[in-house]
């Protein structure tokens, strides 16, 4: 017999929702509630195989308990009750067994209880101890990507299979800021703007249940953690290419006179601009900030480049440079010095030109220094 636990604020709707399941058969009540903070409480004592959840609740809706649970670890089997729009409907069939529509009817509610039943049988056939011998070993790291091309995925090469773009969105945010625990509001003001707090939330929450549905899948359970209302990703279990770019450029600032090594090792986590294929209007300011911080470096690298007279590598990153940054006038002021360092006044003179193509596009002239170190280095 399959235990199941009932949380409805509304009285009638438990005492409905109790009986079908008693005609239906196969499916014992073993405790209910009318919120979700005496339903955690409950819940420490009682084991039940599956939670039936009204989803909109004051204080604390459904979607909202069913985080707190998946935080703790629980793998109970969840069943939302919802009066909610197709979007979460389509997520909530993705992230949970089921979903039933209020009001209840008996045709509908018996056809979740028989998909719960294969449910109850497959983990159970899953946890056996053969299986469980059998079973892979889990990966430890996640790996994200999202200096140029945006990636997730495990160290065996299992990468996220995204069932919508937010869900997406949610994971880049959270991983883009992986140094801090992020508030809910906070998150669904900056990743849904526009939509209305109540709805944004069921959203958030969904998007959550869905990536962790999907990191399950490739054996990274546990990484998205929640507490006091606050998001964030498991830092020993994570690999983070922005977040190990930044640590690095801070580190060059504390140093005060970095070794080349040290430049050098930092900007091989700048592989390309913050999200460069992605929309995210609250990705853009990181991005430039970034982007600043990798040309401030840049330089700096080319100049202990041409003080060792590496002109050829001097001349490779002030390229690398100007890729990054088109009107960075020192960039090009660096690139004719590598060129003149290396005997190839004809290559001055081309660079020279494309910043002034470059520059009167702004509607601007070279400076007097880029005027005269071209003077310089072609008489």
């Amino acid at each position: 017999m399959i235990q199941a636990f009932l949380v409805d604020d509304e009285e009638h709707a438990l005492t409905i929702l109790e009986l079908f399941l008693e005609r239906i058969g196969g499916v014992e009540v073993i405790g209910r509630s009318n919120n979700g903070f005496d339903a955690l409480r409950q819940l420490r004592e009682l084991k039940p195989d599956v939670l039936f959840l009204d989803i909109e609740m004051p204080e604390m809706n459904g979607i909202e308990l069913a985080e707190i649970l998946r935080n703790q670890g629980s793998d109970v089997h969840i069943i939302f009750a919802t009066a909610y729009d197709q979007y979460a409907l389509q997520a909530f069939d993705q992230a949970a067994i089921d979903y039933i529509l209020k009001p209840l009817e008996m045709d509908r509610l018996s056809k979740t209880v028989a998909r719960l039943v294969r449910e109850v049988e497959k983990t159970g056939a899953e946890r056996s101890p053969a299986v469980m011998a059998a079973a892979p070993v889990e990966a430890t790291r996640f790996l994200i990507r999202l200096m140029g091309h945006y990636y997730a995925g495990a160290e065996d090469g299992s990468a996220i299979k995204w069932r919508t773009n937010k869900e997406k969105e949610v994971l880049a945010y959270l991983s883009a800021q992986s140094d801090h625990r992020l508030h809910r509001d906070r998150i669904i003001e900056d990743v849904w703007p526009d939509e209305k707090y109540d709805k944004a939330k069921v959203y958030l929450h969904t998007c959550i249940s869905l990536l962790r549905k999907h990191m399950k899948q490739i054996h990274l359970e546990g990484i998205i953690k929640y507490e006091d209302e606050r998001y964030y990703l498991d830092p020993e279990r994570i690999d983070v290419d922005v977040r190990s770019l930044k640590r690095h450029f801070h580190g060059l600032k504390q140093a005060g006179a970095p070794t080349l090594q040290e430049i050098e090792n930092a900007l091989s986590y700048h592989t390309g601009q913050l999200l460069q294929d992605e929309d995210y209007p609250w990705a853009s300011h990181e991005a430039e900030a970034l982007e600043r911080s990798a040309s401030e470096w840049r330089l700096a690298l080319g100049e202990l480049y041409l003080g060792s007279g590496q002109y050829d590598k001097a001349a490779a990153t002030a390229e690398t440079a100007i890729e990054h940054s088109p009107y960075e006038e020192e960039a090009y002021r660096l690139l004719m010095r590598a060129y003149h360092g290396l005997g190839k006044n004809h290559e001055v003179h081309l660079t020279y030109l494309n910043l002034v193509i470059r520059l009167e596009e702004l509607q601007i002239k070279p400076s007097k220094l880029s005027r005269k170190l071209y003077e310089d280095c072609c008489t």
